[in-house]
């Protein structure tokens, strides 16, 4: 009997789980009873150990207490074995550490920041583990340290730092051979991986990343990105609107969506909100004589009229604040929503087209992508297909700080008979133009493309100026059939294929010192070339172009230059005969504020204006008319005043 209980249990009690030989040990030990003492007891059965239980004090019938005691025994002997491993432990060095990153990057296939079972245990394989498929759910399950199904970047490095513990030096050695001997995987030297991995962690979307790397790989390619003179023809002759003999047909608003680029925050103007948000006509902003726009454009057709917004992240909050409080009626038809949000891309460094790094701001690491984002932006949030799917067929397109820009139906009607997939709005280039993106034929193929001055070489630039050879110019406002944006997408995998040019730039534009950086940009309106043959142009009248890029931009729309329509379209004045007055003002008014303090009264008369230049401080009053050309100069480092008055071909 005395042999069984040795072999089995050493209390015979009611319980289903009678005390084991080890509970027991642990609890006399943690009491203070001696080791020699238990084991001399221990044959003696039940009643001896109660009685050397009693002389330190304790109870074996408190089996709770006893089996507690052995438990938290357990518990440190297990502590003090991990905090020996953990003293043991090599740390990685930053070499291993930033390699280990990039294979948690690689392999972390859903950009979750987090590896599940499968993704484990490729990367184990890839950082030089072998461990056997059956080993992998222990490992696995070892290495969640948390308990939550997956392995995020810090379990991942301390596994590999106790499984490295645990390795003989005959298996560490046979896993740096066969690192020595393996090629270099491809995201170690694939630089394009890094760009991949960073945009997949930032949440930018399949088509957002795609577009990137179709940039990025042009630049790598280190062909030209420039369109040199020989490489082009003038265009000659386009349809001009006014010539144009249809008939409008109002049923086609119903399948027509007008989209406003609304991703500027005007930063070049001073501004820290979407330039949109600017007063231009009384209290009225960008914003509110767009959405004015749309709603008489509905009420007088008596049909819907589908109205998008691609904001930024930046000017998202504050667009649509405005509208849900000024234009509580506007929103579509059906659950299309009035926006959708642009892209961002990475900054390059132009030292080695790597991924740029600002730590102490990581925000400038990223740059818009320029308004060719339009097509890899719609296609990623589902935007696109969703226009189709709601029975929208055609879109007109065009810059918020445009207010020339208005849906026309005689546009639209001409668009939608030509059965052309994409058509862009162009006027005749006048001296202000000259830095503008103008239009040309490919000498190569005959069609249509854009050339922007970023893609001018040096040596053509006068000839990129001269606005008798190069006749029109981009007003950004483009027409587009859906369903054939949808057929090009697909062919090009989610890709439009836009030339792309390269800004130089610094990480952080406040800080000259700082890295240089190429920033990746592309124009919607080159797309013209995407779609060859089939694509027009056509003349349209300056009244359609009314754009605001500088505050001179800014203190000629303010003017009686421009007038704003019954239908709240922001026009030149008829008596300007299509030509907007230049306006040169000097560097201290670059920005709005700075313009105030030059019109404190309000923007003087304009209306028979050529030429407004003024250099240095001035305050021009209430009741000012500037004609023909006017020069302002003042040397000193005090305003002077320009009182109300007519002043013709003057110089003050």
């Amino acid at each position: 009997r005395a042999a069984k209980q040795r072999g089995r249990i050493i209390c015979e009690t009611a319980s289903a789980m009678p005390l084991t030989l080890a509970e027991v040990r642990w609890f006399l030990l943690e009491n203070g009873v001696e080791a020699d003492k238990i084991d001399a007891t221990w044959s003696k059965g039940r009643a001896a150990l109660e009685d050397l239980a009693g002389t330190a004090g304790c109870s074996l019938r408190d089996e709770g207490a006893v089996r507690a005691a052995h438990v938290a025994a357990l518990a440190k002997k297990e502590e003090e074995k991990r905090a020996a491993t953990e003293a043991s432990l090599t740390p990685l060095t930053e070499e291993e550490r930033a390699r280990f990153r990039l294979a948690f990057d690689h392999f972390d296939a859903d950009g979750s920041g987090a590896l599940d079972h499968a993704e484990f245990r490729k990367a184990m394989i890839d950082s030089g583990m072998m461990p056997l498929r059956s080993e992998v759910t222990g490992l696995f399950q070892e290495a969640d340290v948390d308990g939550s199904g997956t392995v995020n970047f810090d379990e991942y490095c301390h596994f590999i730092q106790v499984y490295r513990a645990k390795q003989s030096w005959w298996e560490r050695l046979m896993e740096s051979a066969m690192d020595c001997l393996s090629p270099k995987p491809s995201y170690l030297t694939n630089p394009t991986l890094r760009f991949v991995r960073k945009m997949k962690h930032a949440g930018c979307t399949r088509s957002a990343i795609d577009a990137f790397v179709h940039n990025y790989e042009q630049l790598r390619s280190a062909a030209s990105m420039m369109i040199p003179e020989d490489a082009i023809f003038p265009v000659d002759q386009l349809p001009a609107l006014e010539d144009i003999s249809v008939q409008p047909d109002r049923s086609l608003l119903q399948h027509t969506v007008m989209l406003k680029l609304n991703g500027g925050l005007g930063t070049g103007m001073g501004l820290e909100k979407a330039k949109s948000l600017l007063p231009i006509s009384g209290d009225d902003t960008f914003l509110d004589l767009i959405a004015k726009q749309v709603l008489h454009m509905r009420h007088a057709s008596g049909g819907s009229l589908a109205f998008l917004l691609m904001n930024s992240f930046s000017t998202s909050a504050d667009s649509m604040a405005l509208l849900k409080h000024n234009f509580p009626n506007l929103s579509n038809e059906g659950e299309l929503p009035l926006e959708f949000l642009q892209n961002k891309a990475p900054k390059v460094s132009a030292a080695d087209l790597s991924p740029a790094s600002w730590p102490a701001n990581p925000e400038l690491e990223w740059c818009p992508p320029g308004h060719g984002d339009l097509y890899p932006a719609m296609e990623g949030s589902g935007t696109l297909d969703r226009l189709l799917r709601e029975g929208y067929k055609y879109m007109f397109v065009s810059n918020s700080d445009n207010l020339g820009a208005t849906m026309d139906l005689t546009l639209l009607t001409w668009f939608a008979q030509s059965g052309a997939p994409f058509a862009m709005e162009v006027a005749a280039r006048t001296d202000s133009d000259k830095k503008g993106g103008h239009l040309a034929r490919s000498a190569e193929t005959g069609g249509l493309l854009l050339r922007e001055s970023a893609q001018c070489p040096e040596e053509d630039e006068a000839r990129f100026a001269d606005v008798n050879r190069h006749r029109f110019f981009n007003t950004n406002n483009l027409w587009l059939d859906l369903e054939a944006l949808q057929k090009k997408m697909r062919l090009g995998k989610g890709v439009m294929p836009l030339p792309v040019m390269s800004n130089k730039k610094t990480v952080d534009p406040r800080d000259k010192a700082s890295a240089a950086v190429l920033q990746l940009e592309t124009a919607m309106g080159a797309a013209i070339q995407c779609f060859g043959a089939e694509a027009k142009a056509i003349l349209t009248p300056r009244s359609r172009f009314a754009p605001v890029k500088t505050t001179g931009d800014l203190l000629a729309l303010k003017s009686d230059a421009y007038e704003v329509t019954p239908e709240h379209c922001v026009t030149l004045a008829p008596e300007r005969k299509g030509v907007p007055p230049i306006i040169k003002l000097d560097g201290s008014y670059k920005f709005c504020d700075q313009l105030a303090t030059l019109i404190p009264d309000g923007a003087p008369s304009l209306l028979r204006c050529t030429k407004l230049t003024v250099e240095g401080p001035f305050v021009i009053e209430s009741g000012v008319v500037f004609q023909g050309e006017v020069k302002l100069i003042n040397p000193s480092d005090q305003p002077r005043t320009v009182p109300a008055g007519v002043y013709k071909d003057a110089t003050l």
